[in-house]
């Protein structure tokens, strides 16, 4: 049980990392999916969602 706790506190940044990078991505996947799906009135809404999330992700 030690060891498993000791390996976990040594790579937790790292396993935090990749729980955040798969959370972003099935945000994009589900945005792009909605995207597919949505009528032509309310893509445009969705579009300015996606690009004002483009522009977050440059600035940093």
């Amino acid at each position: 049980m030690w060891s498993v706790m000791g390996e976990l506190a040594l790579n937790g940044g790292m396993l935090l990392l990749w729980f955040l990078l798969v959370l972003a991505l099935m945000f994009i996947s589900c945005l792009t999916i909605a995207l597919y799906k949505a009528p032509p009135r309310t893509r445009p809404e969705i579009i300015r969602a996606l690009a004002e999330l483009m522009t977050f992700w440059k600035r940093k």
